[in-house]
């Protein structure tokens, strides 16, 4: 018969064995706990890029909702106030700008691409000799009156360009007009330069992007 001693070694054997099967068991159930985890972890994430590109185009419908409202709006405001092109001015025989007659003022439209390279508050050369056409007519036949440089952009918000928003773009390039009036001689002292951005869009991104010279009749 077995000795007690051996019944006791043998118990215990079994036992050491019955622990380690539990210890293994409980191991295997913790690595597919984890296991569940990190696909569960994978499932969330995928949710969460898809929740954000559904905010990031829903964010970008509603500016070009906001764009195409603003745009309304402003093809609504020209229409209600009367205009018409400017019967006797000089500034119908310079190339490349629109002028507009309003009550009040002679408006000189220049659009922004034949003045400046995209994001840039430069004049470009061929603007320059255009700015100087229009200058030689205010000396010429507005000698005396108050000019207002505008300046306005489109609504595609600042990326690249360095500028802080569509509203400081509008405003360097306003007052590089200025400059540019100045140094052909118009007094300062009766202009003065305003920035817009892109609060006064016009029917098309090209359109919105100019400089507007106002010559104040009525003050």
């Amino acid at each position: 018969m077995m000795s007690h001693a051996m019944k006791m070694l043998s118990l215990g054997v079994v036992l050491m064995m019955g622990m380690g099967s539990l210890s293994g068991c409980q191991v295997q159930r913790l690595q597919e706990e984890r296991d569940a985890l990190w696909i569960q972890n994978d499932e969330l994430q995928d949710e969460l890029n898809r929740a954000r590109a559904a905010l990031d185009q829903s964010e970008a419908d509603r500016r070009e909702l906001l764009a195409e409202l603003e745009r309304a709006r402003g093809s609504r405001r020209a229409e209600a106030e009367p205009q018409q092109p400017a019967r006797e001015s000089g500034f119908r025989d310079i190339a490349g700008v629109e002028t507009i007659e309003r009550r009040g003022s002679v408006t000189v439209r220049v659009p922004g691409d034949v003045l400046f390279a995209p994001g840039q508050v430069q004049l470009r050369q061929q603007a320059r000799q255009t700015l100087t056409d229009v200058a030689r007519v205010i000396q010429n036949e507005y000698p005396n009156q108050t000019i207002r440089i505008e300046g306005y952009t489109d609504t595609d918000p600042i990326r690249q360009s360095g500028w802080a928003d569509n509203l400081e773009l509008s405003l360097q390039r306003s007052a590089a007009v200025h400059r540019h009036l100045q140094e052909q001689g118009i007094n300062p002292e009766r202009m003065y330069a305003a920035g817009f951005g892109e609060t006064q869009p016009r029917g098309t991104k090209e359109q919105s992007r100019r400089v507007e010279i106002v010559v104040v009749l009525q003050e």
